[in-house]
């Protein structure tokens, strides 16, 4: 007996978070029409019914290329029937089987938007598209970065699931709260090192491919979630990627510190309140509160521009 598939449990087109890191991205990913235009790339990602990322995508970036992976064969009739877009091709099966069967001559922005814990078959398709995106893709990986409650069996735990990839320094102790998270960031830093220390082998200087972190998002709609991802490039290109100036963003990460999400409890009328007020001139310390903690205006301040709204419409 196989349990429901992770849509059915969690609304994901509900998760606050989760809708912020997305309109992030989106505000980030438009950088990249200073090198190519993003209406020639294809986008490939997990829509399952609700398709939000793919709406974004095509919405915000004109993309109309697109690919959604879909694992729940069973569940062929209902993802056809909620596609928003003529152009989505849905193709059935794991992402591992999926991926080798498409072409990469194509500038793609990949997001392998996954619910579960990172391990070995999730590496197998980091490391595929390490060797194979073409130079100005973007690869994006999300996971369920959650600590086993299990103290004693973290790092057990861990390794069942990775192997020899977990790092020498990981304990129980060190993969508690975000350091599961942490963990993971390194794992899919150096996975993304040793493929293209492979692919780059034999290559002129002028040809070797680099990556360049872009995201490092920590966040938590129920479980702790890491996303972390960034873009692909050859040596000749990078004067071309610097000038994209990706580092004007706040929660640019090129690195293991990470862009946590937290998003503060406010009511409709409080946010409204707020968004009258902004963007002001002196930051969040000239708001007007009334009431609100300070800490939940500092972070609606920080976050308004992505800021979900979600409505109750009754007939």
């Amino acid at each position: 007996m196989t349990s429901d598939p992770s849509y059915r449990k969690i609304d994901y087109s509900l998760r606050p978070a989760k809708a912020i890191e997305r309109k992030m991205m989106i505000d980030l990913l438009r950088r990249l029409d200073r090198s190519a235009a993003l209406s020639h790339y294809r986008y490939v990602g997990f829509g399952s019914p609700y398709f939000s990322d793919f709406a974004l995508m095509h919405r915000a970036l004109g993309i109309g290329d697109m690919v959604s992976i879909e694992h729940a064969n069973d569940h062929e009739a209902r993802f056809r029937f909620n596609a928003p877009f003529a152009t989505i091709d849905l193709q059935f099966g794991e992402a591992s089987e999926v991926l080798p069967e498409l072409t990469w001559a194509q500038r793609s922005i990949v997001w392998l938007d996954y619910d579960g814990r990172l391990d070995d078959v999730k590496l197998e398709d980091i490391d595929y598209l390490a060797r194979n995106l073409p130079t100005g893709s973007v690869m994006i990986v999300s996971v369920n970065a959650h600590p086993s409650a299990d103290l004693d069996k973290r790092l057990e735990k861990a390794k069942e699931d990775l192997g020899n990839a977990v790092p020498r320094t990981a304990s129980n102790e060190s993969l508690g709260a975000w350091g599961t998270a942490t963990m993971y960031r390194e794992v899919i830093s150096e996975q993304v090192k040793v493929s293209l220390s492979e692919r780059n082998a034999g290559q002129s200087a002028a040809a070797q491919i680099h990556y360049q972190q872009l995201f490092n998002f920590h966040y938590s709609d129920g479980a702790r979630m890491l996303t972390v991802g960034g873009v692909f490039y050859d040596a000749g290109q990078e004067g071309l990627y610097a000038g994209c100036a990706f580092n004007d963003f706040d929660f640019y990460r090129s690195g293991d510190q990470p862009y946590t999400i937290t998003v503060p409890k406010l009511t409709l009328k409080e946010m409204r309140h707020l968004d009258a007020q902004l963007p002001a001139a002196g930051g969040y310390e000239g708001l007007d509160e009334i009431g609100i903690p300070i800490d939940d205006a500092d972070t609606y301040a920080k976050l308004y521009r992505y800021f979900p709204k979600f409505v109750d419409i009754e007939a």
